[in-house]
């Protein structure tokens, strides 16, 4: 008798906890970070935000976002927060209700063309589209310093750009150029065999195998190469360098608003912030170190073309437009 009450006794302890025991709040990230940024990140936010379950989906932004839209049309999207490089698609999101409008204290530095104005989202790193070119086939003084100049001889049939029907962050550039250049500066180029093909990682392989020496590319992908391969150079062009806000943003239906609320002001922070520079891209706040081997944020910003919420609003009007003029002329 004795013993079934010390087991009986025993086995109560064992169901005590599984009885009592409350689990945490269950928050999701949907993001189109690098994986290895992501896996920074999310050690950082675990240890900030003890006893919540975060849960992360990384993929492109183009992924992400055909993910959320597609969970939308159910009804709800499973994401709390997300955070990719379309700009576009976030200014989508915000005219379909589908974004929390919150005017965080941890944005109030950020400077106002990086951020919405009714407080639905904030840029919170901000990939640089740049000119990159191979050494070992031109030399500093014969590589191109600006846009315009990928249209001279020297450089026919040497120069990749991405696809902007497959990256968002092309599109961006090919949007932005566009009002600088015109249309007339795609049609040189596609003349001068420019070839408009995959993502930023596909470019900056043809430029490392020198099948393309020049390209259009992400700062990020030029500084990430560098680090095994000198050879491949970065030049902010004359005309100012692309500068692609990439947003944070809380979604309208979250079960958790308070919880995402303070990890949306976590991830503006220097210990966050920090893991951006160290993914070889720009952080938003200004008083974060660039990146090594990238020019200073504040400099960027002087000669970049400039955004505004008219361009943006432009921009998204004309989205399906701009793809369909840039594959009659650089894909046809």
């Amino acid at each position: 008798m004795k013993n079934f009450i010390v087991a009986a006794a025993f086995a109560a302890l064992l169901l005590f906890p599984a009885c009592t025991s409350k689990k945490g709040p269950t928050l999701w990230i949907y993001t189109s970070l690098y994986p290895h940024v992501v896996e920074d990140m999310k050690a950082r936010v675990a240890a900030k935000f003890p006893g919540v379950d975060i849960q992360w989906y990384q993929a492109g932004s183009e992924n992400v976002a055909a993910k959320v839209n597609s969970e939308l049309l159910s009804g709800h999207t499973q994401a709390d927060i997300i955070m990719t490089s379309d700009l576009f698609w976030y200014e989508d999101l915000k005219a379909k209700g589908q974004l929390l409008a919150y005017d965080s204290p941890a944005v109030a530095k950020i400077p106002a063309q990086f951020k919405d104005p009714e407080h639905t989202w904030s840029a919170s790193r901000v990939p640089v589209m740049v000119l990159a070119y191979n050494s070992d086939v031109y030399p500093a003084a014969d590589a191109p310093k600006s846009f315009g100049e990928l249209i001279l001889p020297k450089y026919k049939d040497k120069v990749a750009m991405p696809s902007p029907l497959e990256s968002g962050t092309a599109f961006t550039t090919v949007a932005l150029v566009e009002k600088k250049l015109g249309w007339d500066y795609f049609q040189k180029l596609r003349a001068n065999g420019a070839l408009s093909a995959g993502g930023n990682s596909a470019v900056m392989a043809r430029i490392e195998s020198k099948e393309r020496p020049v390209g259009i590319v992400l700062l990020e992908n030029v500084l990430t190469t560098r680090k095994k391969n000198p050879k491949i150079t970065a030049v902010y062009p004359a005309e100012g360098a692309v500068t692609i806000p990439s947003p944070l943003a809380i979604t309208a239906k979250t079960a958790q608003p308070e919880l995402a609320k303070k990890v949306f002001d976590y991830l503006f922070t220097t210990e966050a912030q920090e893991i951006i520079t160290k993914g070889d891209m720009y952080s938003i706040c200004t008083e974060i170190a660039p990146p090594p081997g990238a020019e200073p944020w504040a400099n960027v910003l002087k000669t970049a073309m400039p955004w505004d919420m008219a361009l943006i609003a432009k921009v998204r009007a004309e989205r399906d437009e701009i793809k369909q003029q840039f594959a009659k002329i650089m894909l046809e």
